[in-house]
């Protein structure tokens, strides 16, 4: 790691200032994809609002286990446990797909 100076905080903040949300744009093509834009303002809100609640719930937690152990190891690890399990259920989703959508009966 580098140590903090002026100029790698410019770059730290510069890459977590693009990289946060960045995948926005991909969650909105989504929703509309799966449930139109009728619910799209819905389904994004509770999507960022659970974010901020498991960001919330990520800082304090690391917080309690810090104060209970004094180190952050722990709190690393099942950061880093969780990551990669979200991660491969995010890319088991991706190989299965979505549904094939149900056919609509035709009106005579």
């Amino acid at each position: 790691m580098l140590p903090p100076t002026p100029g790698t905080t410019i770059v730290f903040a510069s890459l977590m200032g693009f990289l946060w949300l960045g995948v926005g744009p991909l969650v909105a093509g989504s929703v509309v994809e799966m449930f139109g834009l009728r619910w799209q303002a819905m389904i994004q809100g509770v999507a960022f609002m659970s974010h901020q609640l498991g960001s919330f719930l990520g800082a304090f937690g690391g917080g309690l286990l810090f104060d209970a152990l004094s180190s952050y190891d722990l709190a690393w690890r099942l950061g880093v446990a969780m990551g990669l399990a979200a991660g491969i259920v995010q890319v088991a989703f991706t190989l299965l797909g979505p549904p094939p959508p149900a056919a609509r009966p035709n009106p005579a």
